[in-house]
């Protein structure tokens, strides 16, 4: 038994894992583009790689994985644009 290769799936994640670094400095708008942005490089990877080297980006068929991570990307870059982090007074 061998274990499945990640392929590009580590282009994306240290993408997103530095939004949640960002996040946790309180840096949040700029977490949640940073956090976007993995998604939709994600994405993209997804779309162009075939599934033999999309590795750990393979998880349902090509379009599902690609409009999910899309969608998601898309919805976290327009929640984190609404954001309103004035102080409250």
């Amino acid at each position: 038994m061998t274990t499945p290769r990640l392929g590009w799936w580590w282009a994306a994640t240290p993408v997103f894992a530095g939004g949640v670094v960002l996040f946790a400095t309180d840096h949040v708008r700029l977490a949640g583009y940073a956090m976007a942005a993995g998604l939709l490089l994600g994405a993209l990877l997804r779309l162009v790689l075939p599934t033999a080297r999309s590795g750990g980006l393979a998880v349902r068929s090509r379009m599902v994985d690609v409009v999910s991570m899309t969608a998601l990307g898309v919805a976290l870059a327009v929640i984190t644009a609404l954001l309103d982090l004035s102080p409250r007074g």
